[in-house]
């Protein structure tokens, strides 16, 4: 639960309200309780917090129900196994009895999302949902008051708490979702009952849990169906056309080339820029993130806002003053004309791809390494998918490669199948070892790219290839 969302505060809720919301009985304390927060960490608490205590693989919340009492919550949610009993100096706090604490949670969120009825963009992806999320908030927050998913908390926990954070203070609100899992999305979807669902990319991510790209395709399209007002997705993806006629509400479509909103006479370098049309008219763009992936995010956002009464000039003021989020094709300059690409956030064949094509395409004479590591979570597809990169990457010339990891071979397989230059790759186990290859030649290189999936903890790497250089 690393990702869970740990406090929501300035909250007005009774325990009976609670009760009401989560369908729960009261087990102990008096019904009148007013809770003024929610915390899922014991650590954490506040006078007057309701605790909600979560199950993980190595974590288990309920047994720190008393420790939070004892620091001062002022009731928890438990479950049916839950059968310790209340000591003295705790024995007037609230305990409301649910059948899933997590499912409770959703519920709790839900509820509170009714008493807000303000416009709520929801982004979901394969690739690409943190950068739209940023352009939307960036753009909603030339006209209202917007509250935004914070960091990567987009799961079944960070997701409901960031909505229990909406105050009448908040006039808009965009929020991410990721799953990884079927079933997920539905409970994303149901606490935050979006005016808009957005979907960036459709890809083979997280395939251990959804299978198959159908799967994925027809799980994060929930997250349109649940939108009251528009949906957004990519033009021309096949198992996105199936589903379209599902949605009886607007749906606008993005690609650079195809779809509602496009791009044409498209300018590459520092600043992309491009002439975004639409079907509220044609606008020049300009945005700060690298790489040609990011036109069609750009366009995803913009149909977002454009949809819910934002205008041109909201959309092109606010995308040129939107910096990438960090250790997402983030440019790093360093010593007279170097640069240190940092993408190692997370990694799937969408991003890699994206990553890998624009360290190709940066204009002149530029000497390039790629640093790349393990694509996690891609179940049997793995060998096929890494298979599919190396074939890329022998494709695109890039001078030198470093893979690191199991997946190492699958690459180069694909690699040498490409008929990749003898020479150009090296393998290794971990960053230890490819760290004295590494320092011994990245002296040679002014375009440095540094790509996998968060597990390998490729920052570290990129910190020591700073600190080197």
């Amino acid at each position: 639960f690393g990702q869970g969302y740990m406090r929501a505060d300035s909250l007005q809720y009774s325990a009976l309200q609670i009760c009401s919301a989560c369908d729960a009985e009261m087990a102990s304390g008096n019904g009148a309780t007013v809770f003024t927060g929610i915390s899922t960490d014991s650590r954490d608490i506040k006078d007057g917090d309701l605790f909600v205590p979560l199950k993980g693989d190595n974590f288990n919340g309920f047994d720190y129900v008393i420790p939070a009492l004892q620091a001062g919550a002022g009731g928890s949610l438990i479950d049916s196994g839950f059968s310790q009993e209340l000591s003295n100096d705790i024995s007037d706090r609230v305990l409301i009895r649910v059948q899933d604490t997590l499912r409770s949670l959703t519920d709790l969120a839900s509820t509170h999302r009714k008493l807000f009825p303000i416009p709520l963009v929801a982004v979901t992806g394969s690739s690409g949902k943190t950068t739209v999320r940023e352009m939307i908030a960036s753009i909603l927050s030339r006209k209202y008051r917007t509250l935004a998913t914070k960091g990567n908390l987009n799961n079944l926990i960070g997701l409901p708490m960031t909505i229990l954070t909406i105050s009448p203070e908040c006039e808009a609100a965009v929020v991410e979702a990721g799953i990884n899992r079927i079933g997920e999305m539905d409970m994303l979807a149901r606490a935050a009952a979006p005016n808009v669902g957005v979907i960036s990319t459709i890809g083979p991510v997280h395939l251990e849990g959804l299978k198959n790209i159908a799967t994925v395709a027809s799980e994060k399209f929930r997250l349109v169906m649940a939108a009251s007002d528009t949906g957004v997705i990519p033009f021309g993806v096949p198992e996105l056309e199936a589903l379209r006629e599902r949605f009886s509400g607007k749906l606008f479509t993005f690609g650079i080339d195809r779809g509602d909103f496009r791009a044409s006479n498209i300018s590459m370098g520092d600043r992309i820029r491009f002439l975004m049309e639409s079907p509220w008219g044609s606008r020049e763009i300009t945005i700060l993130h690298p790489g040609k992936h990011n036109i069609a995010n750009a366009l995803a956002a913009s149909a977002a806002c454009l949809s819910i009464g934002l205008s041109l000039d909201d959309v092109a003021t606010a995308l040129v003053e939107t910096a990438p989020p960090a250790w997402r094709m983030e440019f790093v300059q360093f010593g007279a004309d170097r640069i240190l690409i940092r993408d190692y956030y997370n990694a799937n064949p969408q991003s890699m791809r994206a990553a890998l094509e624009t360290l190709a395409d940066i204009n002149g004479n530029h000497s390039k390494i790629a640093i790349l590591g393990d694509m996690k979570e891609l179940g049997a597809e793995s060998y096929s998918l890494h298979h599919d990169i190396g074939r890329l990457a022998a494709s695109l010339k890039i001078d030198r490669l470093i893979f690191i990891g199991e997946s190492g071979r699958a690459f180069a397989d694909g690699f040498f199948y490409a008929k990749g230059a003898s020479g150009v790759l090296s393998l290794f186990d971990d960053r230890d070892s490819a760290w004295e290859v590494i320092r011994s030649e990245i002296g040679a290189y002014d375009r440095i790219l540094v790509k996998a999936s968060r597990a390998m903890k490729m920052e570290l790497l990129a910190g020591r290839i700073l600190e080197e250089i």
